[in-house]
């Protein structure tokens, strides 16, 4: 467990299962969306966990890489903290680009056409050719492989999750500017969050939400809550000693906070108030020492940080699962898919579900043992090596 920032790997975990029944409502469960969002609004603001994610990106990166960035000199360069992110984010990613393309051209070869349920039939996208649909166009392959798709206009397409990693590569890119918020006492840093909150409320208000995930507003949510992170450090560093970080009940209220506020409607008030639930949970989680307690026990322990540990896995294999899942189903054997829309019983909505999570969540164990890991290490003894020669012939 991650004793320095506690707590922080569980949040991912946790975030990464409710981005997952956010889509998962559009194609595992669509006959009951609208009665569930009759009684919570809780998945349908299913997308709003992906800012979490933002900002403990910020957080972490700020921890891991701050003091190095700001050291004269540097002990980590610009060029080998890109490749050490590139290697954590890219491999993966890669591989599952390369497993949605594999079934397209099988699809293109036996003439199968576009299917994901009853609501894309509604909208028309049923049967659309391999290549063609609005998930999957070949002219959106150059920025995906690139991991560019948000500068485009492409919208979701292909690993339809992987717009947030697009958004993660620009702010590394931006990562020596924005570092000095989380390492100095500066104007800029005390600015920093009231410029990142005007960001968002622009975004808000000018859009009527925050589920914005291409173009420069995509760019300016995701860079202004990574901004977040990495001016909540020092605050996380200052508050450690805090007496209120030493009980329960200032986490519990942190960690109920934004469940209790995502059972409402979005409004732009509402939205920007739950961003700062977010900054407050990350806060006080980030603050637990190493006391013991009932509530500790049951956010932080083996399950909840393997959970954290596969959520990278969990987020990118979840379009190929539910998207490339529906359409092998439905091929493979079309009446199954038939008779399971047409069901209205919630309690086999809710096997179902538990269902594709034991299988999402399976697969993610296995990609993070056998793929993320092994090829994050695999690539980063190989720059290390090329470094180092680099450096002899230099």
């Amino acid at each position: 467990m991650n004793q320095s920032l506690p707590l922080l790997t569980p949040l991912r975990g946790i975030a990464a299962l409710m981005v997952v029944l956010f889509h998962a409502r559009l194609l595992l469960f669509p006959q009951w969306m609208e009665s569930i969002a009759g009684h919570t609004q809780l998945i349908e603001n299913g997308y709003l966990w992906v800012d979490l994610f933002f900002i403990l990106s910020g957080v972490v990166l700020a921890h891991v890489y701050g003091e190095a960035f700001t050291r004269t000199p540097r002990t980590v360069s610009y060029g080998r903290f890109l490749w050490l992110r590139l290697t954590r984010v890219y491999p993966l990613y890669l591989v599952t680009l390369l497993l949605l393309v594999g079934w397209e051209l099988y699809k293109a070869q036996h003439g199968v056409g576009f299917y994901a349920g009853p609501l894309f039939k509604m909208w028309e996208w049923e049967g659309m050719p391999p290549f063609g649909s609005p998930f999957t166009p070949a002219e959106a392959l150059p920025s995906a492989f690139l991991l560019l798709q948000v500068v485009t206009d492409h919208g979701l397409t292909w690993n339809f999750a992987a717009w947030s990693l697009s958004v993660e590569w620009i702010s590394y890119l931006l990562f020596p500017l924005l570092i000095p918020l989380a390492v100095t006492r500066s104007r800029w840093s005390h600015l920093a969050p009231l410029l990142a909150l005007t960001v968002l409320a622009f975004i808000v208000h000018s859009r009527g939400t925050l589920d914005v995930t291409s173009g420069a507003l995509a760019v300016g949510r995701g860079v202004s809550e990574f901004v977040l992170g990495l001016w909540l450090l020092p605050r996380v560093k200052a508050a450690k000693g805090l007496p209120m970080m030493k009980h329960d009940l200032p986490l519990l209220v942190a960690f109920v906070l934004p469940f209790a506020l995502m059972q409402f409607t979005m409004t732009p008030q509402l939205t920007l108030l739950l961003i700062g639930s977010y900054v407050l949970l990350i806060w006080i989680a980030a603050c637990q020492g190493n006391r013991q307690s009932p509530l500790l026990r049951l956010l932080d322990n083996h399950f909840t940080n393997w959970l954290g540990d596969l959520s990278y896995s969990i987020y990118l294999l979840h379009a190929l699962v539910l998207l490339t899942g529906c359409e092998l189903i439905h091929y493979l054997a079309p009446g199954i898919t038939e008779w399971w829309y047409g069901q209205t019983n919630p309690l086999l909505g809710v096997v179902a579900t538990l269902l594709m999570l034991a299988v999402l969540i399976g697969l993610s164990a296995l990609s993070y043992n056998l793929l993320e890991r092994p090829l994050q290490r695999r690539l980063r003894r190989w720059g290390k090596a090329r470094q180092q020669v680099l450096e002899q012939a230099g």
